[in-house]
């Protein structure tokens, strides 16, 4: 017997049927996570602040380092001077009083070279700056976190939206479906004079009405994917996700000890701590006992001058100065500048303490909705719950109601509606659920992945 020898087109035919029988698998809120943070603006800027901000910590570090500058001047000059009433000594000549000494070039070439250098001893207005600029990379450091938590709920927001949009595209095409069908046996027991013209309406009417329901809620959920896609850079497959959420395993801590971790830990308040800090380092930078500046300071200059003069066809100077020492500097008037400028930053800094105790307010406000939402989410649940079974069997009921005319066809449609109604309201509140504990982390500082990771493993 002849080997058996499979030729390329086919091993491709058959490995592509493989690919496609496969079942796509699902991209979970991880890999959605993970993808936005490669492509998501708000937070990569905040990643090159964050990198920006170390660098002013840099800055404010080099404040207190020596400053050397060198400084070389070439060009055109003129140098003129006069000495009368003079000693004048020479070996051999004796002395002489009452000499007159002068020198001249004119428009002569110029070479000037200075090296100083500075080192700040005292110098209160630096010191603030220093701490400011210190201060600025810590509120950069914050800034990425509070758009790495922003980013955590935005992806989990936008996927959950898909979740969603695709349960309400199930639920409406389930009851499209239950129309569809309640219609058709209408139809057919008016054919037989068992139904009224009035009932076969009512058929129609509550189609055409779902039927509309249907297309809104997939032009909504075309809209939902692509903003999640917007976040992933292609193609997201999220469907037939279930929510696995077991009530009787909700617990919650207190709100007391969430209010205590809002208030040490929430990133905005400790952002807003920060500008206090300031503006109180701005308003010292201009007190009165802050202004005497003292600095040690280092020069070497050299000038050489040549050219022709008054007294002579050519005159060349050098001159050679050294200075080591220390230097004071105090400001005796400014025209009243720094008063004003302290005054405004005391002002600023009450502005900020009032912008402070406003945020922390809105946010103990925006932390007490999400927990009592969430320590009602059980008995909510639970209520559902119970409502979808009296549902299922409502409708159950009234079909049978219907086939022996005890149940009228509105009554039958009804039933229907409001068990679809009821499924949505259930699956929501378990969306809304998952989501308010990563709101409630995020208000006191704690989200992380491993949030998004715990959210997600409810999904199967």
């Amino acid at each position: 017997m002849k080997p058996f020898h499979i030729k390329p087109l086919s091993v491709a035919i058959i490995a592509l049927l493989a690919i496609s029988s496969s079942p796509i698998l699902a991209t979970s809120l991880i890999d959605v996570w993970r993808e936005a943070q490669n492509r998501d603006p708000e937070f990569i800027a905040s990643r090159y602040e964050q990198m920006a901000g170390e660098k002013r910590r840099d800055q404010g570090t080099s404040l207190w380092l020596p400053s050397i500058n060198l400084t070389a001047l070439t060009g055109s000059m003129s140098y003129n001077t006069t000495t009368t009433g003079a000693q004048f000594y020479a070996p051999g000549m004796g002395t002489f009083n009452g000499a007159n000494f002068n020198t001249s070039v004119n428009n002569g070439f110029v070479n000037r070279y200075t090296v100083g250098a500075t080192q700040s001893i005292y110098n209160r207005e630096r010191l603030s700056q220093s701490r400011q600029l210190n201060l600025s990379a810590d509120a950069s450091n914050l800034g990425a976190y509070i758009a790495n938590q922003n980013l955590i709920l935005l992806v989990a927001e936008r996927y959950f939206d898909v979740l969603s949009a695709e349960e309400a595209v199930r639920l409406i095409k389930k009851q499209e479906a239950a129309i569809t069908n309640t219609r058709q046996q209408i139809e057919k027991r008016f054919k037989l004079g068992d139904a009224s013209q009035t009932d076969m309406q009512e058929a129609n009417e509550r189609l055409d009405s779902v039927k509309v329901r249907v297309l809104d809620a997939t032009t909504n959920l075309t809209v939902k994917k692509l903003a999640l896609q917007d976040l992933f850079g292609g193609p997201v497959n999220v469907d037939k996700l279930k929510i696995s959420l077991n009530s009787s395993q909700l617990t919650l801590p207190s709100i007391d000890t969430y209010i205590a971790k809002l208030k040490s830990q929430n990133i905005q308040l400790q952002m807003l701590s920060i500008q206090e800090k300031v503006a109180k380092e701005e308003a010292e930078k201009y007190g009165a006992i802050t202004s005497p500046k003292l600095d040690a300071v280092a020069q070497s200059s050299k000038d050489n001058l040549s050219g022709s003069g008054n007294f002579g066809p050519a005159s060349n100077t050098a001159t050679n100065n050294y200075l080591v020492g220390l230097q004071l500097s105090i400001p005796l008037y400014t025209g009243g500048y720094r008063t004003a400028k302290q005054e405004e930053s005391l002002l600023l800094i009450e502005k900020t303490k009032a912008e402070y105790s406003k945020s922390e307010q809105n946010l103990e406000r925006t932390l007490r909705s999400v927990w009592y939402s969430l320590n009602s989410a059980k008995d909510k649940l639970n209520a559902l719950s119970t409502a979808q079974k009296t549902g299922e069997a409502r409708l159950k009921s009234t079909r049978v109601g219907y086939s022996n005319g005890s149940r009228t066809t509105m009554e039958l449609l009804g039933a229907e509606s409001d068990l679809i109604a009821n499924d949505y309201a259930l699956y929501m509140e378990k969306v809304n659920y998952l989501l308010n504990r990563l709101r409630l982390a995020a208000l006191i500082g704690e989200i992380s992945e491993q949030d998004l990771s715990l959210v997600n493993a409810y999904l199967n």
